[in-house]
């Protein structure tokens, strides 16, 4: 078996390529040969991997380059992601044996394409109508896309994302970041509209009117770290919040954060409330549409608020300060709600939908 991932770019810290890499690893671990095409940018460091970009030149560039790569280097198998790289995969996959799957890792919104629902519903259709299957990375998304397409139910599949591994409890045993305050909140993520940091920075001034909270740090980089400073200045909490910008091991960060919150009002499966979870850490989210009420399990692993409700998201933060606000799920649920999201499960259920 040959596995050659295609993905429109390698951003560093970005959640859909740290999945893909420990999807990768696994598959190595099981004896297969994987591959990288990324269209632009750079590509993952993981060694046995075998590395390749389109050199530039756009998504005609990439397609003829994809199938040359396939035809000469036998690739059975192919995972795309991003609609970019779906794309491609479909065109350099035509008439080819290849088993393919177009990924979904995002929630059905189209304001970060910029295109239509109907232009989403006719992407998907152009997959399903090739021999490739899509999937999801959530229950709840794999529900949302089988309302879009209902004729494609039965190639419309679920697979976890592959987040639990042993380096990343590893990873969490580094040296903490210094000049950060010992006791504090966390948030992580791309500094990105969709993540919510701006509903964030406004519920922590809320509730800082009602109580004395631990400071905020906020661990990630993106277009709006300039507009969220100034916003931190303007609520006059500058001085209690921390931009660390990116970090290429915020583990240890997130392993002795007191909470971690996710204010995102659009995720698919957002992989930094897997993470703290298998880390240990209490989680605090917003409910939004596909993921966090799943992986939670309605609430009984961690506390869920309302999405895009800043109210809400402060009253939240407050509540975590009390015994009886915080949610303590016993080391057994945990094992139970995590272990779909290890690599070898994760691995597994790729396989499964190759083979159906």
């Amino acid at each position: 078996m040959h596995i050659l991932f295609i993905l429109k770019d390698f951003k560093a810290g970005g959640g859909v390529e740290r999945v893909q890499q420990r999807l990768s690893e696994q598959f190595l671990k099981d004896g297969q040969r994987v591959s990288f095409f990324v269209m632009n940018g750079d590509t993952p460091d993981t060694e046995g991997v075998h590395r390749h970009n389109s050199g530039g030149g756009g998504l005609l560039r990439s397609i003829l380059r994809v199938r040359r790569l396939i035809r000469r280097a036998g690739v059975t198998h192919v995972i795309s992601a991003k609609e970019q790289a779906n794309l491609c995969t479909w065109f350099a996959t035509l008439g080819s044996p290849c088993k393919v799957i177009y990924s979904r890792h995002a929630a059905l919104d189209c304001t970060e394409q910029k295109t239509g629902p109907s232009s989403l519903r006719l992407l998907y259709a152009l997959y399903l109508c090739g021999g490739g299957k899509v999937v999801t990375v959530s229950s709840a998304l794999r529900q949302s896309m089988v309302d879009l397409l209902p004729w494609g139910q039965q190639r419309i599949r679920y697979c976890p994302n592959a987040v639990v591994t042993e380096q990343l409890l590893q990873a969490s045993h580094a040296p903490p970041l210094a000049g950060l305050p010992n006791d504090y909140w966390l948030s992580l993520g791309r500094l990105v509209e969709p993540k919510g940091f701006h509903l964030l920075l406004d519920a922590y001034a809320l509730a800082l009117r009602s109580d004395a909270l631990p400071d905020l740090v906020i661990a990630g980089d993106g277009p709006l770290l300039d507009a969220l400073t100034t916003q931190a200045h303007q609520l006059g909490i500058a001085h209690r919040v921390h931009f660390t910008g990116f970090l290429a091991n915020p583990y240890p960060l997130l392993r002795h954060a007191r909470l971690f919150i996710l204010s995102s009002v659009r995720e698919g499966m957002p992989t930094a409330l897997i993470e703290a979870l298998a880390l240990g850490t209490p989680v605090l989210a917003c409910d939004c549409e596909t993921g966090p009420r799943e992986l939670l399990d309605n609430g009984r692993l961690g506390q869920l608020v309302s999405v895009n409700d800043v109210p809400a998201l402060a009253n939240g933060m407050l509540q975590s300060l009390t015994s009886r606000g915080c949610v303590v799920p016993s080391a057994k649920m945990l094992d139970d709600a995590l272990h779909p999201y290890t690599s070898r499960h994760a691995a597994q259920a790729y396989y499964q939908v190759w083979n159906q």
